[in-house]
């Protein structure tokens, strides 16, 4: 373990993993995997259409989306995540309580979309995506890894658990249970985030001092993060890199799929004659893969390069997509789902990862708040674009073969995406600047 001033023996980093893991557990286990869950029987008791339900999905990816680059530069001062996680995590609860109280369709885009959405710019990814990165420099592969196996935590334990709640209680109060189980547990939590380590007098990796500068200076990002020390792009140096435009379109196609396609499994293997429990039991599979997946990922970008991984990672998905097309049978089902969660858990570790590799740990909220609205606005076209296919064809096949395209051209275009260099104005000041001040 790590050695600090504050604790000999656990360092706070490490903490805020732990808080990070839960809250990703909760913002995609009901924005993603639960959601799915509610379909049918609302579906079946307010009348609503396929399409008109994943409307409210899409609304809440576009919001979070376009509010992100407001919201980015907070996630950089000192207090602004903490009390960012509080109201979202309040919010969160709330809006997931009045979901209870749903009559028509305006009222849950309101609720799950509008007021959804806000809640998911303070909790989940926000930890994972930009205050982790910031805590940690050399092991920052193995504690994104640890800290996203909340998010696959998601499909392991929600669908099985929301789909109890609804048997017992009914949809309505599967809701209301929801909401007052997330204020619980996240509201506490936010109190302990903490932005940086600087601000607890602390240095990344828990580390007594910073290791020497190297012999010969560099301006190879990856270089001079293996060192312990790393350059810090601005956000405006970070849009000055080919690196950065080419991630946010090739994550741009991976959003594509992500958001309509995994909620829509459970509707999809029903129609394929699988049974609600046999399809959330796939899922919750699916989540233990993922789950054991991202922790190996994680270990693998402190090693080797992470554009290589993502291009590895990403075709490899797209193969799986291809077999869940063509599923027949219990065994190619669960075939799929271990095949799809060992692949497509390491996005959800290497997406971050090649952010704060590339462009540094000192301004991570705003460059990744710039990058949010593109990823948010193919995310909402997901769930609507696959929701109109299966109402216009009564089909889900053209979406999916939609969807592992873009898996495959996102390995293509990350391909592309080599590490930045060191913008030339900053190049004399490097060594300082690998080494943020507080």
């Amino acid at each position: 373990m790590e050695t600090t001033k504050e604790n000999p023996q656990i360092f706070y980093g490490w903490y805020l993993v732990g808080v990070s893991l839960i809250s990703g557990a909760f913002q995609t286990g009901i924005g993603i995997w639960g959601v799915s869950v509610f379909v049918s029987p609302m579906e079946d008791e307010l009348g609503w259409s396929r399409t008109s339900f994943m409307v409210a999905l899409s609304i809440r990816t576009a919001l979070t989306g376009l509010l992100s680059p407001v919201v980015g530069p907070w996630r950089d001062t000192k207090n602004g995540p903490r009390a960012l996680m509080l109201v979202g995590s309040i919010i969160l609860g709330i809006s997931l309580i009045a979901l209870k109280y749903v009559d028509s369709l305006w009222q849950f885009y309101l609720f799950f979309g509008v007021f959804g959405s806000i809640g998911a710019l303070g909790a989940g990814g926000i930890l994972t995506q930009t205050i982790l990165p910031k805590w940690f420099i050399r092991k920052r592969g193995r504690a994104l890894g640890i800290a996203s196996m909340g998010g696959g935590t998601g499909p392991l334990i929600f669908p099985i658990a929301i789909l109890g709640l609804i048997t017992w209680l009914g949809w309505r109060d599967a809701w209301l249970f929801l909401g007052v189980l997330a204020l619980v547990l996240l509201v506490p939590l936010s109190f302990l985030v903490k932005t940086r380590p600087e601000d607890m007098g602390l240095l990344p990796d828990g580390v007594a001092e910073m290791p020497p500068e190297p012999a010969t200076r560099t301006n190879n990002v990856q270089t001079s993060r293996r060192s312990g020390r790393e350059f810090s792009f601005s956000g405006k140096q970070a849009l000055g890199t080919p690196a950065f435009w080419l991630i946010i379109f090739a994550f741009a196609l991976g959003g594509l799929g992500q958001q309509g396609f995994q909620a829509n499994w459970i509707p999809y293997l029903e129609g394929k004659g699988f049974s609600t429990s046999t399809a959330t039991l796939a899922i919750s599979v699916y989540g233990v893969c993922s789950v054991s997946a991202r922790i190996i990922w994680g270990t693998l970008a402190d090693k080797k390069s992470i554009r290589h991984l993502i291009v590895i990672q990403s075709l490899l998905t797209a193969i799986s997509v291809l077999v869940l097309i063509y599923v027949v049978g219990p065994f190619m089902l669960f075939f799929f789902v271990i095949f799809f969660g060992l692949t497509m858990g390491g996005s959800f570790i290497l997406r971050p990862l090649i952010v704060a590799n590339y462009f540094g740990r000192e301004h991570i909220g705003a460059i990744t708040g710039y990058m949010r609205p593109f990823q948010g606005l193919t995310g909402a076209i997901g769930p609507m674009a696959v929701a109109i296919a299966y109402d216009a064809q009564g089909s889900y096949f053209l979406s999916f073969v939609a969807v592992m395209i873009g898996y495959a051209f996102t390995g293509a275009v990350i391909m592309l995406a080599a590490p930045p260099k060191i913008p030339v104005e900053s190049a004399e000041e490097a060594p300082e600047s690998r080494e943020p001040s507080g």
